[in-house]
Order: C-alpha cells, then sequence, then structure tokens
C-alpha cells in the first residue's frame, strides 16, 4: 500500500469538508468555500499523485456540478473556448510534424552544416532544436524526437554512455527542444494554456509577434548562457572526432522530399505566416490551427489510429479542466477576496519587479520538490497571481511568464515527465545525476534573463 497516496487522499477529503463548512468571508458565499474546498483537496491529491491530474480535476469539475456549487454548463464552458481547440490543432499539427520525418531531415541538414566535433555537434544540435522549436507544440515530441539523434552523434564520437561528451550532447538537445519553448508562443502547449489562464481581454491581445515581443530578452540571455554553460560544464576529455560523412549518409539515406514532407512544409509555413501576421488579418490563432490539422487529416498525413493514440488528450483534459477552474475565481468572488487578503503582502512585490522575480524564483524552486506536477504548478499559481497582478497595474502575463519559465526544473528525476521523455528517449544516454547541475545553471540564468526583461516589459507598458 502507498501510504503516501492514502494519507494524502485521505488529508484532501478533511481539508475539503473543513474549508466548506468555514463561515465565508465577504464578498464570498457558501458556494465559494466550497469550491474553494474542493480546490485544495485537488491539489493536496495532486501533490501526492492519487490519480493522474486531468482524472483528479476532472473529479473537481463535476464535484461543482453535483454539490449546485455552478450549473454543468458554466463549469464546463471552457472546453468550447477558442484555446482547447488551439490546443487541438497545434498538437495535431504536431503528430503530423513527427509523423512526416520532416523535422528528422530538418535536424539532419543543420548537423550537416557544423564540424564533426563535440562543439560542432552540441552547437549543431542547439541551433537544430531552436529552430524546430516554433514549428511544433509539444516539447514532449521534440525531445523523443531529437534525444536519438544525438545519442548516434555521441557514439560516432566514440563517447560512452553516461560521459561528460554524451551528457553534454544530452543537455544541447534538451534545453533547445525542452527548455527554451518559452520563447515562442507556438512552441509548447503550456504556452498556450497560460495564455487561456489570462483574463480574456488581456490573453486576445497576446498573439505571436506579440509573445515573442515580450519574450526575445528572456529567450535570447538563456540561449546564450545556456549554451556556454553546457561547453563548460561537459566539455569532454581529450579529442572528439568523428567521420564528417556520417550525417550527410544519414541525410542520403532519407532521399529525396518525400510528398508528406513537402504537403507538411507548406502547411507549417503558411500556419507560422498566419500566426506571426494575426494583427493584420485577424484569423485567431485557433482557427489558423484547426485548418491546418484538417489539412493534414485531409492529405491522409497521419491516419485516424494516430488520431486516437498520438494526440495527447489527457493534456487537453487537464488543460480544460484548469482554464474552467481559472473561470470560476471571478464569478464566485473568490479573486476579489484573494486580492483583499494578499494584497497588502504582496503588493510589494508587485511594486518592485526585481524583487518579485527573485522570490518567486527561488520559492518555486524549492515547491517544486513537493509540488511534482508541472502543469498544476503553473495553472495554480497563475490563477492565484493573475488578480492580483491587475489589482496592481501589472500586466498578469508577466506573473504568469515569470512562473512558466521557473516550474521547468529537472532538479529530481520525477519533477519534469518531459525530462522523462527525453531520458528515456536516450535509453541509457545519461545518468540524471550528471543533469542537475544543468537544471540548476538554468534556474540561476532563469533569474538574471527575468531581471534584464524588466526594462522591455515596461518598455512595452506592460508595467508602471
Amino acid at each position: 500500500m502507498n501510504y503516501k497516496k492514502l494519507i494524502g487522499g485521505v488529508l484532501g477529503l478533511i481539508l475539503a469538508i473543513w474549508i466548506s463548512t468555514m463561515t465565508p468571508p465577504a464578498p464570498m458565499n457558501l458556494n465559494s468555500m466550497i469550491f474553494l474546498g474542493t480546490f485544495i483537496c485537488a491539489v493536496t491529491w495532486m501533490v501526492v499523485e492519487l490519480m493522474p491530474d486531468y482524472v483528479i480535476i476532472l473529479i473537481a469539475c463535476m464535484s461543482w456540478v453535483t454539490l449546485k456549487v455552478l450549473p454543468f454548463t458554466s463549469v464546463f464552458s471552457q472546453f468550447s473556448a477558442d484555446t482547447i481547440w488551439l490546443l487541438i490543432g497545434a498538437l495535431g499539427m504536431g503528430v503530423g510534424v513527427a509523423q512526416s520525418g520532416l523535422l528528422n531531415r530538418i535536424a539532419l541538414i543543420i548537423m550537416s552544416k557544423f564540424p564533426p566535433s563535440f562543439k560542432g555537434m552540441t552547437t549543431a544540435l542547439y541551433v537544430a532544436g531552436n529552430i524546430i522549436n516554433p514549428l511544433i507544440p509539444s516539447a514532449t515530441a521534440k525531445v523523443s524526437i531529437m534525444t536519438p539523434f544525438a545519442k548516434a552523434i555521441g557514439e560516432k564520437l566514440e563517447f560512452e554512455n553516461e560521459s561528460e561528451g554524451m551528457t553534454g550532447l544530452f543537455a544541447a538537445t534538451w534545453m533547445s527542444t525542452g527548455v527554451l519553448y518559452p520563447l515562442f508562443l507556438s512552441a509548447s502547449f503550456f504556452n498556450y494554456t497560460l495564455i487561456g489562464l489570462l483574463p480574456k481581454a488581456v490573453g486576445a491581445k497576446f498573439t505571436w509577434m506579440t509573445w515573442l515581443s515580450a519574450s526575445w530578452v528572456w529567450g535570447l540571455i538563456v540561449l546564450i548562457l545556456a549554451y556556454f554553460a553546457i561547453q563548460f560544464l561537459y566539455k569532454p576529455k581529450g579529442k572528439s572526432d568523428m567521420d564528417p560523412g556520417y550525417v550527410k549518409e544519414q541525410l542520403a539515406k532519407l532521399g529525396p522530399l518525400t510528398r508528406n514532407e513537402k504537403i507538411v512544409s507548406v502547411i507549417l509555413s503558411a500556419s507560422l505566416l498566419m500566426w506571426m501576421t494575426e494583427q493584420m488579418h485577424h484569423i485567431i490563432a485557433a482557427q489558423v490551427a484547426i485548418f491546418a490539422l484538417m489539412l493534414m487529416l485531409a492529405f491522409n498525413i497521419f491516419d485516424r489510429t494516430a488520431f486516437r493514440a498520438k494526440i495527447a488528450w489527457d493534456s487537453i483534459y487537464f488543460i480544460g479542466g484548469i482554464l474552467c477552474l481559472a473561470a470560476q475565481f471571478g464569478p464566485l468572488n473568490i479573486s476579489t477576496w484573494l486580492g483583499a487578503a494578499l494584497g497588502p503582502y504582496l503588493t510589494p512585490l508587485f511594486g518592485n519587479m526585481y524583487l518579485f522575480i527573485v522570490v518567486m524564483c527561488v520559492f518555486l524552486f524549492f515547491l517544486r520538490f513537493v509540488l511534482v506536477s508541472q502543469t498544476a504548478s503553473l495553472a495554480i499559481f497563475v490563477v492565484i497571481f493573475v488578480p492580483l497582478a491587475v489589482a496592481a497595474g501589472v500586466n498578469p502575463w508577466i506573473p504568469a511568464f515569470v512562473i512558466l519559465v521557473s516550474v521547468n526544473l529537472w532538479n529530481v528525476i520525477y519533477q519534469n515527465t518531459t525530462f522523462l521523455a527525453a531520458y528515456y528517449a536516450g535509453n541509457g544516454m545519461v545518468k540524471h545525476k550528471d543533469t542537475v547541475k544543468m537544471s540548476v545553471a538554468y534556474a540561476a540564468i532563469n533569474v538574471v534573463a527575468l531581471l534584464a526583461s524588466v526594462p522591455l516589459w515596461k518598455l512595452m507598458g506592460l508595467m508602471p
């Protein structure tokens, strides 16, 4: 018996009953307290991983309907919102790109342009990952595709598994595809989740280009400092070179562009162009994503079986549930109460964004040892901080972005499911403990990058 889950499950129920029966402070009512009780119960269950997170959030949603806190149509209304359909379309596009083999070709073409050495190949993997990043919204798919490439390169460089050189190649792949996704809106479903958690009027203003305009300083600094950290932390001892013809040989095996690769190339290019120019034509990103998915299905880029099995439906259900949760904070006056209760303590932090960034990054660094779900960590804290940011006159995208980039850590192996996908795709390539120093380095680099972004955010009018 898993006593951690048993204790956590019972504790969650006790907290739900206790909070639900408390006298509601103004301006909340009894329904607000029941909602908060079930919310705290759900968080407790996520911490102990009593059940999969998407199951827990759906149970929470149904509890609000069953207990007549809110009507069914109100609770589940977010499943018809454009964020969910954007996720479905974008994740489906990711499946099509992966199935077509286009990412493999792009990666090999880029690698063929760099010297066949450790430095050359880490640079190639780093560049390839960052070029591929905005093309596919699933970081898990990207790391699963790119990590075997990195391992094959390491073997040709005659690195042993778990060696410094092999870990460096892994780190270059992981950082470029599994960590730098906040730079581009289309690079991860986490980014779309963040947009969905913002007030509708705010989220609607963050198009592909608006997002990049606000994130590029963070991205550039992480890009540069993380690259040098890899070269410093994992430089192999001795000379490391491989047959310069290996990558070109692999590329030649692919032959000319296939029908599916050509079709996917056109669809991807058109979709990215439409996302980047949304402010000009006003066709929302969700429409573009669904149309792109429709074309991939129409051209049979992937079939019914892949549609059922390859799209992360569990993530869609979880994110939909989280969006439904966030949407109830206003109608139940919880946002107003949070602002009044926490505002006096947290407003000073919003008044000094540099202090806010340092405090939040340190807090989340240690909290992630306990709250293991990255998506839950993002959702819970964005929901809490959005109303406080609005009250302080700060665009809520800023605290949401700080949380987004600060929860992506892998200090312990159970902390990051995307990291686990890369780790297992490497098939013995690295030891987790050897990658931890890169996680700590990223945590420090992230603080520097966020602090450097503050002047840009002020210039953009996102904060006073």
